[in-house]
Order: C-alpha cells, then structure tokens, then sequence
C-alpha cells in the first residue's frame, strides 16, 4: 500500500519518533542505557528506512524524541544521509546537531526567528533545576517508598523522566508524583511544567513539547509547516496531534492517537502497518508516485 493521503510532493521535513515508530515489524524494543546496540533485526529496518529515504525527495528527516540524545546515538549512527542531521531530544527541550556535533541554542534560535511565546517557554528551562534538586531530595524517595521498587531519574538536561515499573499503573504513577511535587513545590514552580507518560516513562517537562521543536526548527530552516510532517504513536504526542495539521501514525499507535489522525481527514494517516513499515512505506511512497 503507497500512502496518498499525506505522501505529496510538498513533504521537505519529516518529524519522526523513535519507540514505537522506528522498531522492526516484530515490535523489538529499542535498549534504555547507553552501551546498548541495536540488534541486526533492528539495524535492517533502521538501514532500509535511510535508503528510502535517500532516494526520496525529503531533504530533512528530524527525529524528534524523549530520549536523552546518550540513548539515541547507537541508534543515529545506522542513519548515514545527511539528511539526518537534527535530533530534538528529550520531548523537543534540547536539539542536537549531528553535524556540528553539538547542541544548539534553542531559546537564542527561538529569540533569532520572532518566536515569542517558545522564547519564554524555553526560558522555563530554569524551573526543571528546582524540580531536579527536588526529586533527589525528596520525591524520589517518596515514590520509592510507596512503589517499593528504585524509580532513578534517566540522565537527562531538560526534562525529568523515569522508567515505569514492570507491573506499575503509568497513569497512577503520574498521577501520583504531580499530586506531590503540587503539594511540595510552590506554584511558580509548577505551572509551567507539564506532567506526561510515554510508552514506558514518566516525563516531566518545561512547558516544552514535542510541537515546539517542529515549529522552532521549521523556522530555523525557514521552511513552511506545509512542507512538514510528524509521525507519532502514544500519548506524549498528543499536543503535535492535537494541533499539527499533517500527520501519520504506525498502526500500533494509541487508539486516542489514532483517533486524532483520522480527524484530520485527507491531512491525517493511520498506515496499515506498524512500526518502522508506516515509515518506510511513506517513503517508498514518495519517489514512486512523483519521480516516475
């Protein structure tokens, strides 16, 4: 199947997830620490997503996770094109720039551009320190307590996540530690954070989302968002599903994502597989329907 709906020639920059959107066929999980390398399994869809993509006519392939960029090189390696260039990590708080092997500025790149609101939200940055110091201090060993099980932060600079426990309600667990730092932290503190779950972490973040990074870095490369698309599948991309107009998900997405997909109509795609295939189909699709 050659999607159509959002397969056009207009598609310059490709917003993609990690887990959940990159895994081979079998859904084979990505490694959580640093020293983990991709399986020969994994390789082989992570290499035939960079020839598809090499041969398709889409000139930036951004991908935009909550890992910390540590949990993402082993992987980014198997990405040869430099189209590949950018990795916005952890939930768009941080971007990378493989090329130049460093992070950039995003608050300076936002100022730069006349963007305003995502100027002062990545001024919150400051408030993720305090949360920091506050889970070492405390929250964590509240949680502990409660869940009898280590709940470490991952090694992280600009959001708090950890790893939800084998046999742990996500959303309890959520729920749990934003009634405390609530009740522990003053408002200030508070309100600009945003309290979310992925497929297996809670994430704590700046007031900073993954939609943020998409519009930030289209306004670094002075494309237009029409050129854009993002593909997502859980519930931390909510807000890019909620308000980003061009949109395909993986058919294991979340059925709440999905449902976001097929509300946007011709603009939204829910593949008819899953996994790193939606991807690869998409761009397999590109060239075959407009480089004939």
């Amino acid at each position: 199947m050659i999607l159509r709906n959002v397969t056009n020639p207009n598609i310059r920059i490709i917003f993609q997830d990690i887990d959940g959107c990159l895994n081979p066929a079998d859904g084979e999980a990505f490694g959580v620490t640093e020293d983990w390398e991709p399986s020969n399994n994994q390789i082989s869809m992570l290499e035939a997503i960079n020839t598809a993509l090499e041969q398709s006519s889409v000139e930036h392939f951004v991908i935009n996770t909550g890992r910390p960029w540590g949990l993402v090189r082993n992987l980014a390696k198997h990405f040869t094109s430099p189209k590949v260039r950018y990795f916005l990590v952890e939930h768009a708080c941080a971007l990378y720039d493989r090329q130049r092997g460093t992070y950039l500025n995003c608050e300076q790149m936002a100022a730069a551009n006349g963007l305003d609101n995502l100027l002062t939200r990545y001024q919150n940055l400051a408030h993720i320190q305090i949360l920091f110091d506050w889970y070492r201090d405390h929250g964590m060993a509240l949680l502990e307590a409660h869940y009898q099980t280590p709940l470490p932060p991952v090694d992280k600079q600009a959001n708090l996540s950890f790893r939800i426990p084998s046999g742990v309600d996500g959303e309890a667990l959520l729920k749990h530690i934003e009634s405390i730092a609530r009740a522990q932290l003053a408002p200030a503190h508070i309100e600009p954070l945003l309290f979310l779950r992925s497929d297996n972490y809670i994430d704590i973040l700046p007031g900073i989302h993954k939609l943020d990074g998409i519009h930030l870095l289209t306004a670094h490369l002075q494309l237009d968002l029409d050129h854009a698309l993002a593909v997502g599948d859980y519930l931390n991309d909510i807000p890019v599903f909620e308000a980003f107009h061009q949109v395909l998900c993986p058919a294991n997405a979340h059925p709440q994502i999905q449902a976001l997909t097929r509300a946007k109509g011709d603009s939204g795609e829910v593949s008819e597989q899953a996994y790193g295939l939606a991807t690869l189909n998409l761009l397999r699709g590109i060239p075959a329907i407009y480089k004939s």
